[in-house]
């Protein structure tokens, strides 16, 4: 059976030196969303198998095929695959979000910090104290996140 996890893009927020609930924000984040997807797989099973087997997964495609046969599923799948796509999204736009509001802060205090493995994110967060009011609601908003 196909796997839904490739719809998630893994973002890793942990940086080696930084305190604990800094450093697993992105894992818990990443944990919620793959639990998620884990009871996507589960309610949709037999409908993955029956109008999706030829999709290739990842980048979203699952989710995209499940919703164009969203008449014929049922309704526990339709459910979670709504709760699913929505709570994707959610964490994709604060992440693009916090992107867009921390810029200044991402080419400034943490401008050279090498990307990649979560630094820039640590560096936010260890940062936020310092950071614009956009910036620092937006991280908010990040660490909601983990904790919903």
């Amino acid at each position: 059976m196909p796997s839904l996890k490739g719809v998630l893009y893994k973002r890793n927020f942990s940086s080696v030196g930084l305190v604990s609930a800094q450093t697993d924000l992105g894992k818990t984040i990443l944990e919620k969303l793959t639990a998620k997807v884990a009871k996507l797989e589960s309610a949709c099973a037999k409908d993955i198998k029956k109008y999706c087997r030829t999709v290739t997964p990842g980048e979203g495609r699952m989710i995209y095929c499940m919703q164009a046969h969203e008449d014929k599923i049922s309704v526990k799948c339709a459910f979670e695959l709504g709760e699913a796509a929505t709570n994707v999204q959610t964490a994709a736009d604060a992440l693009k979000d916090g992107v867009i509001a921390c810029k200044a802060e991402i080419n400034g205090v943490c401008g050279k910090t090498v990307p990649g493995q979560g630094r820039i994110a640590a560096c936010l967060l260890a940062n936020k104290s310092t950071a614009s009011s956009g910036c620092a609601e937006a991280l908010k908003k990040i660490e909601a996140m983990a904790v919903q």
